[in-house]
């Protein structure tokens, strides 16, 4: 049985409700209690492109993962 186009687009995720669900890395990170860290630092590999630039970040991050490390990945 072939797809027809209403079929195959009947079939897809709708994009809104996609966008506003976490995926697994998502909910892994929110577990940790350090999302914000994590969002914070990916904000600021996006803007420069470089993670160097990102120490600061990353220390932030890096020091609520050892804080949190009880909640685990």
């Amino acid at each position: 049985m072939s797809k027809s186009p209403e079929n195959v687009k009947a079939s897809m995720p709708d994009p809104a409700v996609a966008e506003d669900e976490d995926d697994a890395w998502d909910k892994r990170i929110r577990k940790t209690g350090c999302f914000a860290e994590n969002e914070q630092l990916l904000v600021c590999h996006a803007d420069t492109n470089d993670w160097r630039q990102c120490a600061r970040e990353l220390a932030a991050f890096k020091k609520c993962m050892e804080l949190n490390k009880q909640n685990g990945l």
